[in-house]
């Protein structure tokens, strides 16, 4: 077997292990009344009109964390590319990353309610939760490239950004990868909060109605239709960090 497929027969049995264990506490009721087993959140999913129901709201909720992934990942690039290209701008980039990255998600989401319209507040909230990966993965990157490469390249007379384009780039790609692909799950946890305060639609007020309303199925099943985006955007992204990893590291 190779060390490939070692790793998806593992990861096969490691969901076996989790969905058995969710079966059976629903089963014989070992965390109560509002854990259900997962054969009837399937079932639940699987029903037409509850399909259609969720399947709307995974759609808009998709979006919103796509265009939040999308502007987050740019801004943290961007300030870790201003940061490591002019570096005495790098103190005060790093300070309001941590600022931001300090300011709990759930803060974040009440705070953008109230100062922007409902239909954007999903995206910045997703947008300022990926933000810090971004910045931390692509700054890292960059500044990781090998020692010698610097040396060489500056005894061949090449500028600041010939060293960048040629040596600093390349080796920063595997880590944006990273970094790109562990902040997609963030991405779609940020839209959903961001949904709780405003919007009408997606998995957030869903979450929300269900929860208000002890709709514990259809609670159970708008939680596991976020977290399958998730799992689905993460493995999506593996590919290509993996596909980076080959190119710029050998691996």
């Amino acid at each position: 077997m190779t060390l490939q497929a070692g790793r998806i027969a593992a990861g096969l049995a490691g969901l076996a292990l989790v969905l058995v264990a969710w079966e059976g506490a629903g089963r014989f009721g070992w965390l109560g009344p509002s854990w259900p087993p997962f054969s009837l959140v399937a079932a639940f999913i699987a029903a037409p009109e509850h399909r259609a129901l969720l399947s709307a709201a995974a759609s808009q909720t998709l979006r919103e964390a796509a265009l939040g992934f999308a502007a987050g990942s740019v801004a943290g690039c961007a300030c870790a590319l201003v940061g490591v290209l002019i570096p005495p701008a790098a103190f005060g980039i790093e300070r309001f990353a941590a600022i931001v990255n300090g300011i709990p998600v759930i803060g974040i989401g009440s705070l953008c309610a109230v100062t922007f319209p409902p239909a954007v507040n999903p995206v910045v909230v997703a947008s300022l939760a990926v933000f810090f990966m971004l910045f931390v993965s692509a700054t890292a990157g960059l500044q990781g490239a090998p020692a010698g490469g610097h040396d060489l390249l500056r005894v061949l007379g090449a500028s600041r950004w010939v060293t960048f384009a040629r040596l600093q780039l390349p080796a920063a790609l595997p880590a944006v990868a990273d970094g790109l692909r562990l902040s997609a799950p963030i991405a779609v946890v940020g839209a959903i909060i961001g949904e709780w305060f405003t919007a009408e639609t997606g998995l957030g007020p869903l979450l929300v109605n269900a929860m208000q309303n002890y709709q514990i199925d259809l609670l159970w099943a708008a939680a596991l239709t976020g977290a399958l985006i998730s799992m689905l955007a993460y493995l999506a992204l593996g590919v290509l960090q993996r596909a980076a990893a080959r190119r710029f590291l050998g691996q």
